[in-house]
């Protein structure tokens, strides 16, 4: 005989029902399917787009950082760049004074002798206060670039401080062509450009094209 709650191809949803000796008994209802975790998905997403956000902010603070950092070593270059036009400046100055003389009385070339010697010495030290700002940048560790930007200039920079001090004592030097503060120079040049980071802010890009302009040749003919 047939079971009581079942037909043929039939699928009975009604719970059923059965007789036994304590009398009838209802059979278990099946389980509840279970409900789609639907913030899942969401939470997924939501994750997905701060690790995107986190990675970006490094990124652009970085971008930032780098910046900040040549800002600051191409501001102490400009300084020390002014530095040595202005001993150039004022170096001419002295000889122009003196232009024209064919021939100096012994106390004429004791004083223009002694005013190369001063102005020498004076741009030595200024030289010397402006590279000491340019060691002074502090870079992070991951952005060596900008440091061997800094320590190429700072080549230039101690060339330029060995040759006045040379003139401050026997001012002929300034007459002399220095290949050292030139060769310094044209080295650092390429090596600061390199550092200058993509899309540069404070118009890092422009500033450094005027540093390495050629430069103008004034009375000791030196790069500055």
């Amino acid at each position: 005989m047939p079971d009581a709650g079942v037909r043929d191809n039939v699928r009975v949803t009604q719970p059923l029902e059965y007789i036994d000796a304590g009398g009838v008994v209802t059979a278990p209802s099946p389980p509840a399917p279970r409900t789609p975790r639907r913030w899942l998905p969401i939470m997924l997403g939501l994750a997905t787009f701060l690790i995107v956000l986190v990675a970006f902010g490094a990124v652009a603070g970085d971008w930032a950082a780098r910046n900040s950092e040549m800002n600051s070593l191409v501001t102490r270059i400009e300084a020390s760049e002014a530095a040595m036009g202005e001993v150039q400046d004022n170096v001419a100055g002295i000889i122009e004074a003196y232009r024209g003389n064919e021939q100096l009385s012994a106390s004429e070339q004791d004083a223009l002798d002694a005013a190369l010697r001063a102005a020498a010495a004076q741009g030595r030290d200024q030289i010397a206060a402006a590279g000491e700002q340019v060691a002074a940048v502090r870079w992070l560790i991951w952005h060596q670039e900008i440091g061997d930007a800094q320590e190429a200039y700072l080549a230039h920079n101690r060339a330029w401080q060995a040759y006045l001090g040379r003139a401050a004592d026997d001012p002929t030097e300034i007459a002399r062509t220095q290949d050292e503060v030139n060769s310094t120079f044209e080295a650092a040049e390429g090596v600061v450009r390199d550092a200058v980071p993509p899309a540069p802010l404070f118009d890092l890009q422009d500033r450094v094209d005027v540093i390495f302009a050629p430069p103008s040749q004034q009375g000791d003919g030196q790069a500055a």
